[in-house]
């Protein structure tokens, strides 16, 4: 069997204007960008999943323009929401587009692939956290999808990045989160935005995956916020997986140039 090849696309921070940008950059070429690159992979896409900070400030006219892009597309989408959008408008917006945006769990190949909300609780700074119903929801797909490998879908990163600032904002409830993964042998991955950064990690036998932004990326190991200054590592980004039968995993992050 094909491995199951997936795409993430993350922290595009849309405008609900078009032609105003976000920190300087033209967030719609950007996301043109990595579309573009997408589609011209040599493998088939089965699918992408859109893994919040969709819209900066959650603007009706940056979910349809969006929505209306991803309809275009050949290939299903998914999407969740992050701490910058308005998860009740996605809601509506992806019930008008077939229903499909706001799948929860999609099955293909031997796999599931869960997605939360993680937007629960906003501190106010960036922060979110799982509601107590979507830890209830997660654990009943896991004990429901048993003979599954499973990956975990949110958009705040559930361990740290090792920036002081981002640390404060991570998953505020990763702990609880841990502890009911930790009860379930068929989770393989986790994969969240949020941190506009690439990381690769290893918790307890299950695989934690970060993604740079289709926007601005953020500098890694800083006390205090600062966007990135290696011109190589400015450009829009996004992530592609591999699913494997025998659950394994294989991933690497694509930066477009341009």
């Amino acid at each position: 069997m094909n491995p199951l090849v997936i795409a993430q696309i993350t922290d595009c921070h849309l405008q609900n204007d078009p032609q105003q940008g976000y920190r300087g950059l033209d967030v719609e070429q950007h996301l043109d960008l990595v579309v573009g690159d997408l589609l011209q992979q040599s493998e088939t896409v089965d699918m992408i999943l859109w893994t919040g900070d969709l819209v900066h400030h959650g603007a009706v006219r940056g979910y349809q323009r969006l929505s209306e892009r991803i309809s275009k597309l050949s290939i299903p989408s998914f999407w969740i929401p992050g701490n910058h959008d308005d998860a009740e408008l996605m809601q509506r917006i992806g019930d008008q587009a077939e229903g499909r945006l706001n799948q929860r769990v999609v099955q293909a190949n031997d796999w599931a692939i869960i997605l939360l909300d993680s937007t629960s609780e906003p501190d106010g700074q960036g922060g979110g956290s799982l509601a107590q119903s979507e830890l209830d929801f997660l654990q009943q797909q896991l004990r429901a999808l048993s003979d599954l490998s499973c990956l975990i879908v949110l958009h705040h990163n559930p361990v740290p990045v090792e920036s002081d600032w981002q640390d404060q904002i991570m998953l505020g409830n990763a702990e609880a989160f841990w502890q009911l993964l930790a009860a379930h042998e068929n989770v393989r991955g986790v994969i969240n935005g949020h941190v506009h950064q690439p990381k690769d990690s290893d918790i307890n036998g299950v695989r934690v995956m970060m993604t740079p932004a289709t926007s601005v990326q953020f500098k890694v190991g800083c006390s205090q916020f600062a966007l990135e200054d290696h011109s190589a590592l400015q450009a829009p980004a996004y992530r592609l997986l591999k699913l494997f039968s025998d659950g394994q995993i294989t991933t690497s992050v694509k930066r477009v140039a341009g």
